[in-house]
Order: C-alpha cells, then sequence, then structure tokens
C-alpha cells in the first residue's frame, strides 16, 4: 500500500510540473527599459524551445502603428527567437508583444518596451 501511494505521488508531481512548462521571456535584446539605436532584428531568448511556425512578435509604436516582424530560431538554439522588423524602427518607444507556442506545445505571451533614440 505504501509503494501505491509513493508512485501516485511521484506521477501527480511529474504532472503538475508539466502543466506549469511555459516559455517564458528571459533576456530580450533589446532589453527591457534600455535606450538603442536602431536595431536591425531582436532577440527574444526563452526559457524553453519554441517554435518559430507558430509563434508571433509584434512591434507597436506609441502612435499605435504595429507590424509583425518576420522570426526565425537562432543558429543552434530553439529557445531564441530573431524576429526582423519589416522597415527600420524610428526614434521612440517600442512595444513588443510576443506570443509563442513552446516545443511541448504550451502557449505563452507577452510584451516589453525599449526605445529607440
Amino acid at each position: 500500500m505504501k509503494l501505491s501511494t509513493a508512485l501516485c505521488f511521484v506521477f501527480a508531481s511529474t504532472v503538475s510540473s508539466l502543466t506549469w512548462a511555459h516559455a517564458h521571456l528571459q533576456a530580450p535584446s533589446p532589453a527591457e527599459g534600455s535606450t538603442v539605436a536602431a536595431p536591425a532584428e531582436l532577440r527574444l531568448a526563452f526559457t524553453e524551445g519554441v517554435e518559430p511556425a507558430f509563434s508571433e512578435v509584434t512591434l507597436t509604436d506609441s502612435t499605435g502603428n504595429s507590424a509583425k516582424a518576420q522570426l526565425r530560431r537562432a543558429d543552434n538554439d530553439t529557445a531564441v527567437l530573431v524576429a526582423t522588423p519589416a522597415a527600420p524602427l524610428h526614434a521612440g518607444i517600442w512595444t513588443v508583444h510576443w506570443k509563442v507556442v513552446s516545443v511541448d506545445t504550451h502557449r505563452s505571451e507577452g510584451q516589453y518596451t525599449f526605445t529607440v533614440k
């Protein structure tokens, strides 16, 4: 009886930890709140691998104009998305809205801002 209780606990713990597995933004570049020269690309590093084909990054300026960026994986790193804006970013505050699907199919989303000088 004790063995079956222990096995149930291990199974429940494993399933519980899997339900919390989502890709969280770990290290964006440009960094959140930073002021930078207009970047040619953004690099979004997540806590786990993501699927570019099922993900999106939208850049919105302070007037509300927005455009989706083209996405690809960084070389040899499934946890880093490289987002290339369709046009050069002009001076001002930009909001990066991201929606990703991790390699284990969980969805997550968020946003952050940076300023182009």
